[in-house]
């Protein structure tokens, strides 16, 4: 398959915004793969790069899935050939300032990508293969360290279950076979269930940590021991270490305040992209396990078409606005996609 020297790669050209522009491909390495991208998904911290972290000039996006186009020397024997449909995650152009995900082709190392099986269509493989699907797994098996097949069904608290991460964190948790509580505004009480969820509670409710205490306790699974804060703003940290209590464990994605009191609990902050990196070995190790489990899970049915609810957005010029909408937190129960072929 002969490559082009030029792609399409949207790019920062000034703090806050992003143009579609005509690059070089980005080279890849001798460990690497080059996929040719089909599908984006998006995440907030594509638009906190964009506006925080990233200098003109500089690739973005995370979330990707397409076709494998080449694949480096020393990769030959991972697993993966030329025309493989895949998905996976990067941190764009922040490791490698012309690397994103939002281009038409991306590199990235085997072991942080999996094959998409053809019965899952590319814009649904994108978020599966990105940032939140990951960032649930990370939390829940990789430091939780809950196994993926539990004869225990202890219970779980997912904090904010409409998330990007908590829709998936509760399917995952479910499919591990752990009691999953969960907080949710009411209209989304329904699709929280659908996804697994043994029991919801309205965030906004004053008496909410007491409820979810009664829950796990009259339902036999307690003592609630364990959870994921898929906010870890506005007080929510607060809020979960009161669930757990003294000895319990809280899983956060931003670091708490610097006057934070756990009151006893232990609160660990996760970034996902630690999986990414070999050095990171247990992390990366963990990882690359998952992926290699998560084609069985769709080809059996634990994972599947529109498990989360997609908002699809279709073509590079539709990136900018996409961006904008998670930008401007209209996100709701759903993932934004764009699909770029």
């Amino acid at each position: 398959m002969s490559l082009p020297a030029t792609h399409k790669a949207l790019v920062v050209v000034e703090p806050g915004k992003v143009a579609v522009k005509e690059q070089p491909l980005p080279k890849y390495g001798d460990d690497e793969l080059l996929v040719n991208v089909k599908a984006v998904a998006l995440n907030p911290t594509d638009w906190k790069h964009i506006d925080n972290l990233l200098k003109p000039g500089q690739s973005i996006g995370c979330d990707f899935a397409g076709d494998v186009a080449a694949v480096g020397s020393n990769a030959q024997s991972k697993g993966f050939s030329v025309g493989d449909p895949v998905a996976g995650f990067i941190r764009g152009g922040f490791v490698v300032h012309d690397n994103g995900a939002f281009q038409e082709y991306v590199a990235a190392l085997p072991e942080n990508i999996w094959h998409k099986p053809a019965s899952l269509p590319y814009e649904d493989a994108a978020p599966m293969g990105g940032i939140a699907l990951s960032t649930a797994v990370h939390a829940i098996h990789g430091t939780l360290n809950f196994p993926y097949e539990s004869t225990d069904p202890q219970p779980i608290l997912i904090w904010s279950g409409a998330t990007g991460v908590g829709m998936y964190a509760i399917k995952i948790a479910s499919l591990a076979g752990l009691k999953v509580v969960t907080t949710a505004s009411e209209k989304n009480w329904e699709l929280v269930k659908s996804l697994g969820a043994d029991a919801v509670f309205d965030y906004k409710d004053p008496q909410v940590v007491q409820k979810i205490q009664q829950w796990a306790q009259s339902s036999g699974h307690g003592p609630l021991r364990a959870a994921l804060d898929t906010i870890s703003e506005h007080g929510s940290t607060n809020l979960c270490v009161e669930a757990v209590g003294q000895g319990g464990r809280v899983i956060t994605l931003l670091p708490p305040p610097k006057e934070f009191d756990s009151k006893g609990a232990e609160v660990k902050t996760i970034l996902v992209y630690t999986t990414l990196k070999p050095k990171n070995a247990d992390d990366h190790r963990k990882m690359a396990e998952w992926y290699k489990k998560i084609p069985s899970y769709i080809e059996s049915g634990k994972l599947y078409k529109g498990i989360v609810p997609l908002k699809v957005f279709h073509g590079f010029d539709q990136l900018p606005e996409a961006i904008d909408y998670v930008r401007q937190g209209k996100v709701s129960a759903q993932k934004l996609v764009v699909t770029l072929k």
